[in-house]
């Protein structure tokens, strides 16, 4: 059975909504209101991009929608199937967010029939399962095309000649990987000679090695340098501030952290994704179903640029602008076909 990981930052979220109660005639009238959602949001690490956005998806689906949300943080040395079955047996609703829990999903989902389920960042087809997978690879396609335009724009400051790009991973997972082969691509078609060298931490929460990592990138001539490394990433941008070099951010939009170095970011919508699992889950929702997000429904993106063009002036690349609307507009209309390193399901359970 075909295996798939996900995201930066390891995290399952999962969330319970309660019918809404109607009381027999005599109770007390405060009871005839709907109970609110109970949401809890389970993290293996409190911080990060990933976290953020799964909140932020949260907080605009209390809004919209009555919820009690808990966090919690469950570390993957602690028994994250315990913690998870737990939440299937007294909740409604149970999302998952990561590699891990993904599997725990797989193996547990036909154990709680009566219970619904929504999966970010892979695919599980059952009954009881909503599922919601990116095409990351494309705005990859971009920003790779992007970084291969401004490393051989010399007239930049901090670019050298070497046709250099580094892509800083905090592990190797099929979700990142399937970005760097889209990335690879849209940098090869710009230049065949634009080399993008791969740099894997080991771990996402690792700082320390990341650093070290992105050094040996930085010295070895890349000039910019792709952050997909968690919390790794602020000591690489540190770094990339320091050598006065250039950055791609992924999945939370950082054109803003280092003003003018970081040329775009890789935009994943996992707080839609949340949002919308929600939203079903309280409407109508619907099992069996694996949604891709992509560039044609926004799901997936690259930022504007308009930091980098405002610091770059008169040195920005020419053509840049025209160049990634022009492969934008290919890709949408099927003239640029990318594969996904992702499996689209981890397990069919339809079938």
């Amino acid at each position: 059975m075909p295996f798939l990981t996900s995201l930066p930052c390891g995290i399952c979220l999962f969330v319970a909504c309660s019918l809404a109660f109607f009381p027999a005639p005599g109770h007390s009238a405060d009871k005839n209101a709907a109970q609110p959602c109970r949401v809890a949001l389970l993290l293996e690490h409190e911080d990060g991009d990933w976290a953020e956005l799964l909140r932020a998806g949260l907080n605009r689906a209390e809004k919209d929608f009555p919820l009690h949300v808990t966090v919690l943080t469950v570390p993957s040395h602690e028994d994250q199937q315990a913690v998870f079955r737990q939440a299937a047996r007294e909740q409604d609703l149970v999302l998952v967010a990561s590699d891990g829990f993904h599997e725990i999903l797989r193996n547990n989902a036909a154990n709680f029939r009566q219970t619904k389920f929504g999966c970010i960042d892979a695919g599980i087809r059952a009954p009881n399962i909503m599922s919601v997978s990116f095409a990351d690879e494309q705005a990859a396609f971009l920003a790779g095309a992007g970084a291969a335009i401004l490393t051989v724009a010399t007239a930049l400051p901090g670019v050298n000649s070497k046709k250099i790009v580094g892509w800083l991973s905090g592990e190797d997972i099929p979700a990142l990987r399937s970005q760097l082969d889209g990335f690879s691509e849209g940098a090869r078609l710009i230049d065949p000679e634009t080399r993008v060298v791969a740099a894997n931490v080991g771990s996402f929460t690792d700082v320390e090695s990341a650093r070290v990592k992105a050094r040996e990138l930085l010295d070895g001539g890349a000039d910019v340098l792709v952050l997909a490394a968690g919390r790794g990433n602020a000591a690489a941008l540190d770094l990339v501030r320091e050598r006065g070099v250039y950055a791609i951010a992924v999945d939370m939009n950082r054109d803003k952290s280092l003003p003018g170095r970081v040329l775009t970011t890789i935009v994943k919508r996992v707080d839609k994704a949340v949002y919308d699992i929600v939203s079903a889950a309280v409407g109508n929702f619907r099992g069996g179903e694996i949604s891709v997000y992509d560039l044609g429904n926004a799901g997936v993106e690259i930022t504007d640029m308009a930091t980098f063009k405002a610091a770059a002036g008169k040195n920005i690349p020419p053509d840049l602008e025209r160049r990634l609307a022009e492969l934008r507009g290919e890709i949408l209309g099927g003239g640029i076909k990318l594969k996904s390193l992702r499996a689209r399901t981890l397990c069919d359970c339809l079938e």
